[in-house]
């Protein structure tokens, strides 16, 4: 069975020979020219071997071409800091205009899915990461998003309009660049992060829209939602609830949401087991194959897709990726492991 196989057959809920396993992480410095991020891409997968190759392009490209700065400060995690923002006030998203996809930084990850695509094509699935127009836009603003959303709703919705509407495009261009699916992140799905009512206003109907007009053209599309700490609360049941989502993923081993009873809420493809901030990246490879085996048998074999919360550490032990893939790839389904 190919890697394109497992994956629709997991999809569907359909056990195979064996559960498909996704690992990704951030190439800080090497992702800012799309050679460099498609070679880093390229050789961790031949390195690893995963059954979907996540595309996890440099962590502020959204941001760039509408004036933001963003630099690599040694974060374990691999992702960027704002250095300068373009919204200082409210007049600053009345005069934010569209940017064109094609060209600068969202120009580069276009790029980027092109040369990884001559690698990847007829080995294994790919998917782009898109950002939500809300956590684009709390970059924009240095993080003030709930400030504008209470004093300037008016102005915010008509400035996240504009930002969906390229974040659309730019998924769009990265499908015709040959990615097979999205990964549409969120990082504000939590009820510590927004109120119920901005969250209903603000965020969910641009989950929504950029669903909708990217359905048919992505063969599969998984929803990332991002905790900042453990046990934050996600909305998981308004998020299970929407249409045209294939899989999701959240920090399912920090998250008091377990793989079970999230894979149960949503009837849908569920991504994670492995944890990513403790024995995987701190551990032995002993005791990062056990918590993985562990927290399969918790889940349960159909639906579910082994992957992080959120990107593997840049620091973690290449020995653990190695044996938890290995673990992972011992298991048969049809045999009840």
């Amino acid at each position: 069975m190919s890697k394109y196989e497992l994956l629709k057959e997991t999809f569907l809920g359909n056990l195979s020979e064996q559960i498909p396993i996704s690992l990704w992480k951030h190439h800080p410095k090497l992702d800012r020219t799309p050679e460099g991020l498609a070679n880093a891409e390229i050789e961790f997968h031949k390195k690893v071997d995963q059954d979907l190759l996540k595309i996890s392009f440099f962590g502020h490209y959204p941001c760039i071409d509408f004036g933001c700065t963003a630099d690599y400060d040694g974060a374990i995690t691999g992702s960027t800091t704002t250095t300068s923002y373009p919204i200082k006030d409210s007049t600053g998203w009345e005069i934010l205009e569209p940017v064109d996809v094609n060209t600068g930084e969202f120009g580069n990850q276009v790029r980027a899915v092109e040369l990884i695509q001559k690698y990847a094509h007829g080995i294994v699935p790919t998917m782009a990461t898109i950002f939500d127009p809300p956590m684009v836009a709390d970059r924009l603003c240095g993080r003030d998003l709930i400030k504008y959303a209470d004093e300037e709703p008016v102005i915010l919705k008509s400035a996240l309009d504009l930002i969906c509407d390229v974040m659309i495009d730019f998924a769009r261009a990265t499908l015709e660049a040959g990615s097979d699916g999205l990964f549409l992140a969120t990082q504000h799905s939590t009820l510590s992060s927004i109120s119920d009512a901005h969250y209903n206003t603000f965020v969910y109907p641009y989950h929504l829209r950029m669903i909708s007009k990217l359905r048919s053209k992505a063969k599969f599309i998984i929803m990332h939602l991002h905790a900042r700490e453990e046990n934050e609360e996600i909305r998981f049941e308004k998020i299970a609830r929407t249409p045209g989502l294939d899989g999701i993923n959240w920090e399912d081993q920090s998250s008091a949401l377990s793989l079970k009873d999230g894979k149960k809420k949503s009837r849908k493809t569920v991504l994670g087991a492995i944890d990513h901030n403790g024995v995987f990246r701190s551990g032995t490879s002993d005791e990062a194959k056990e918590q993985v085996l562990s927290a399969v048998d918790e889940a349960g074999f159909e639906h579910l897709i082994v992957a992080p919360g959120c990107v593997i550490t840049v620091d973690t032990p290449p020995e653990n990726i190695l044996a938890v893939r290995d673990a992972v790839r011992s298991i048969n389904p049809l045999n009840g492991r």
